[in-house]
């Protein structure tokens, strides 16, 4: 969907140095295989064929690199991205990080360990900051070069200033957070790439939501900020774990995402659960404050919105990012009479789907250009069997010409097909007229005869007929813009939960503490597979701590 978004989702992706860099942790997936797996579970539960996987259906041929540094992974990712676009390793990269649990293994093992909020919420830098609450995502961004993008005619979300990574080396312990290391990865960032810290408006913090790691976090951000500043609370400080959880190995993409909805709204978010400052931080004085409401994001004529983000992995692996608004939009195509906007999908009502998705597109943005539009849909994404296209002179003819074939199955200047691969039989001669046609559209000077070459083509592509589509852009400057992405089948696929083995009737105190545990084990993985209700999991829940002597609630659930 990344790529989609971008724009570059079309088979012209193929053989280009694409890398694709995926922060991740491992899954438990595996374990819902018991003792008897497939093979296959071997080499497709790898970690390292998280990005394969990606590159072999795509044929991207860059690095296919897999970062576990902990909760710095996909923020890692980024950084290692960036340094392959500098070097010139890579002209485009995938970058990214994904977090899934499947079984309840991660709660139960974080919670033994302390980690885990008892109040369910993510307290960030609040006195009542009593341990984090684990999230679950997936995300990924499109990287290019700057002025790459830009003469490529490329949405840019925005631009990442600068960024890097260090290690804590020794300290209190290999898992004790480092103000120091923190510090001074910031500085270094703000140095090497030129980075004043007043020019930073926003900072998504690591924030996990605990006593100790708050009071550090912050001390090293402020330390760092008094290096260059003396401004007091102008900085909005928050953390994205307190709106969603931790995301692990995803929890620094999933703040980068956060950061790139705030620049295109020019909105702050608000950090959920501040009340009361942890006492161990001192505001007052500081260049922050936390934001507790939705806010404007202000920035002067000739000042620039930019935000910080950072991640800290337990494994001593930090990284840093600064991300900056992108440039405005410069290019302009000339007019045309008609524009082609093309959809495709692998079945009907997919393709019923992208058609609502355009049309609702359409409706909410007022300045949407069908030549962009036309331009995304033929250079930026795949065309499949299933096909439509319209010939539409506006906006708001195109929005009329979806409204009619969503409710009649067809309409002016609407054209429509299915074909399966074993019928697409290209005519060369129709081929060499669709191809002529299309030079034609380049060079007719009435309207008409411009709109009627462009229906030849429309009706062409929808029998399935691979042209040369590209050029009824060329030399237009025409810009990739962010289109509704596919509406994928939601099918599920998953492996059937392990049986379990049936409860003893008589068992000592110990082995029901373990039966109890894996009881609870097993309602919640059923819980989070859905293959259970809550209602049934409580009853269920009750019979196991009966045994034992302890209530239950929906709550404790």
């Amino acid at each position: 969907r990344a790529l989609e978004d971008a724009g570059y989702a079309g088979d012209a992706m193929g053989n280009r140095r694409c890398g694709i860099y995926v922060g991740s942790c491992g899954g438990d997936y595996p374990k819902l295989f018991g003792n008897n797996p497939p093979p296959q579970s071997f080499w497709g539960n790898a970690g390292s064929v998280i990005p394969a996987r990606i590159a072999y259906y795509l044929n991207l041929q860059g690095p296919a690199v897999t970062v576990d540094t902990a909760c710095s992974s996909s923020l890692v990712a980024i950084h290692l991205a960036c340094q392959s676009l500098w070097s010139g390793e890579t002209e485009m990269a995938l970058a990214g990080g994904v977090f899934i649990q499947s079984t309840s293994e991660f709660y139960l093992i974080s919670n033994r360990a302390g980690m885990l909020s008892p109040a369910g919420h993510c307290h960030s830098f609040d006195e009542r900051a009593d341990g984090f609450v684990p999230g679950e995502g997936v995300g990924a961004v499109v990287l290019k070069r700057l002025q790459d993008a830009m003469a490529d005619g490329d949405h840019i979300y925005g631009v990442i200033r600068g960024s890097g990574i260090n290690q804590d080396g020794t300290t209190n312990g290999i898992t004790a957070p480092s103000a120091n290391s923190q510090e001074r990865l910031e500085r270094y960032v703000y140095d090497t790439f030129g980075i004043h810290p007043e020019e930073i408006q926003m900072v998504e913090a690591h924030g996990t939501g605990t006593k100790l790691g708050d009071p550090i976090e912050y001390q090293a951000l402020t330390k760092a900020f008094r290096g260059y500043t003396e401004k007091e609370g102008y900085c909005a400080l928050g953390s994205i774990k307190s709106n969603m959880g931790h995301a692990a190995a995803a929890a620094g993409i999933a703040g980068v995402i956060k950061i790139l909805q705030s620049l295109k709204h020019k909105q702050i978010p608000p950090s959920l659960h501040f009340e009361q400052g942890n006492a161990n931080i001192r505001f007052e004085g500081s260049p922050f404050y936390v934001n507790t409401a939705l806010k404007e994001w202000e920035a002067g004529a000739e000042e620039k919105r930019n935000a910080a983000i950072s991640s800290f992995g337990f494994s001593g692996t930090n990284a840093h990012l600064v991300i900056g608004e992108g440039p405005k939009a410069q290019r302009r195509h000339e007019e045309k009479p008609g524009y082609l906007v093309v959809l495709s999908a692998n079945t009907q009502e997919q393709l019923r789907g992208q058609a609502k998705q355009l049309l609702a597109y359409c409706r909410e943005e007022a300045e949407a250009d069908c030549g962009n539009m036309s331009y995304t849909l033929f250079v930026g994404r795949k065309h499949l069997s299933h096909r439509l296209a319209c010939v539409a002179r506006s906006r708001d003819e195109l929005i009329r010409q979806l409204e009619k074939w969503l409710e009649k199955g067809k309409g002016p200047q609407v054209y429509q097909s299915e074909r399966s691969a074993n019928e697409q039989r290209e005519q060369q001669a129709l081929k060499r007229y669709g191809n002529q046609c299309i030079e034609h559209c380049r060079t007719a000077e009435q309207a008409g005869e411009y709109l009627e070459q462009l229906a030849a083509v429309a009706e062409l592509y929808v029998q399935g007929y691979t042209l040369e589509y590209g050029r009824l852009f060329a030399g237009g400057s025409y810009s990739r813009v962010p289109l509704p992405t596919y509406p994928f089948a939601r099918k599920k696929y998953w492996v059937k939960a392990t049986e379990k083995q049936q409860e003893p009737e008589a068992v000592s105190q110990e082995s029901r503490t373990s039966f109890d545990e894996s009881g609870l084990n097993r309602l919640l993985d059923e819980l989070i597979n859905e293959t259970i209700t809550v209602e049934a999991a409580v009853e269920s829940a009750k019979r196991v701590l009966n045994q034992i002597g302890r209530p239950v609630t929906r709550r404790s659930l």
